[in-house]
């Protein structure tokens, strides 16, 4: 297994081998990293930058060169690698959500791009806005569904879920019931009518593909501010998630007081995680992974350390991973799993 860390202006790349963990890491002076995502089946590393674009790397995270420059904007606030190849190219193919809110997409490994202008002409677009820059708003999730690449969510923050059923050529309008202040978006590899949403209100999920949504906070009490989320590949009714009372105690490792919560089906209320996981105090939110390779698995990474539970959520660990100082003062932006085969994992 592979994980890409990205905080500040730097990238970390931790890998898991047969001898241990490894910790490579690549800088990008002055540059404030929001995305990071990797071609699983070439050696293409995306980082998406505040005011500075996208940049790529070919080797590993040694060089770094600009991508989409004449068509991206400055802002890349979100990266999304699609499970779906190009036939032509063998990459996959790779989206970027930016600020202001655009979609972006490339089938060739970032020398190409093109837009979805059609994002911008749902109804609700002139009430978009994001609360610590209101006179813009961005886009800040993506997903593309495992069994149609025509089937494509943009998450708005704020704005709420856009649903595309044709690849892109129209979108529809945030459906009732979810979540306006979107902050992640969750697929089911297997259950595909599933999709699963944490948000700044708490948890949505609809089960039919988007069409219709339910807000789902039982046993979150206040802890509501939802940041990120994951779902057992093998079981889709089996969801971790991780949150705050407010943004406030969420990002900052000075002021940061987060949780975790789990569910095993719809019919029951939110239970919250304490086994394994560091303290809410000075813990700044946790991303959450799962990974297709292991089914009952999960992944929790945040300014402490790296977390994994193979109790379906419900106990956790802490991997022996040499976490770098300067990451425990910092603010994880965005971290991507690669995964192996099973037969390349050693645990």
């Amino acid at each position: 297994m592979k994980l890409f860390v990205a905080a500040s202006e730097n990238i970390y790349v931790i890998e898991q081998t047969l001898e241990g963990w490894n910790i490579n890491k690549a800088v990008l002076p002055e540059k404030k990293i929001q995305a990071i995502a990797a071609d699983p089946g070439k050696d293409v590393i995306y980082a998406g930058t505040f005011d500075h674009g996208l940049l790529k790397s070919t080797d590993k995270g040694s060089s770094w060169e600009q991508a989409g420059k004449e068509i991206l904007p400055d802002r890349i606030m979100s990266l999304h690698m699609s499970p779906h190849k190009d036939k032509d190219t063998g990459y996959h193919m790779v989206f970027a959500g930016t600020e202001p809110s655009g979609l972006y997409c490339s089938s060739d490994g970032g020398n190409t791009w093109k837009d979805f202008p059609a994002l911008l002409e749902v109804p609700s677009k002139e009430d978009w806005s994001f609360p610590p820059r209101p006179e813009t708003h961005h886009v800040k999730d993506i997903a593309v569904g495992y069994e149609d690449d025509h089937f494509i969510l943009a998450g708005i923050e704020l704005g709420g879920v856009m649903r595309s059923i044709n690849g892109g050529m129209t979108f529809e309008d945030r459906k009732p019931g979810s979540q306006f202040d979107c902050h992640e978006i969750i697929l089911h590899p297997e259950a595909h009518e599933r999709i699963y949403e944490t948000g700044g209100g708490g948890f949505a999920e609809s089960r039919d593909h988007g069409k219709t949504w339910e807000t789902q906070n039982e046993g979150l009490g206040s802890f509501s501010y939802l940041v990120h989320g994951a779902v057992d590949p093998d079981d889709p009714e089996t969801i971790v998630v991780s949150g705050a009372e407010g943004p406030s105690k969420a990002y900052s490792p000075e002021n940061a007081e987060t949780v975790v919560f789990r569910r095993e089906s719809k019919f029951n209320a939110w239970e919250r995680v304490t086994d394994g996981l560091p303290e809410p105090h000075g813990s700044t939110v946790l991303q959450l992974l799962s990974n297709p390779e292991e089914p009952g698995a999960f992944y929790a990474v945040n300014n402490t350390g790296i977390y994994r539970s193979v109790t379906k959520g419900k106990t956790w660990n802490r991997l022996p991973v040499a976490w770098p100082d300067e990451l425990k003062g910092e603010r994880i932006e965005d971290v991507y799993l690669l995964p192996v085969k099973k037969t390349d994992n050693p645990y």
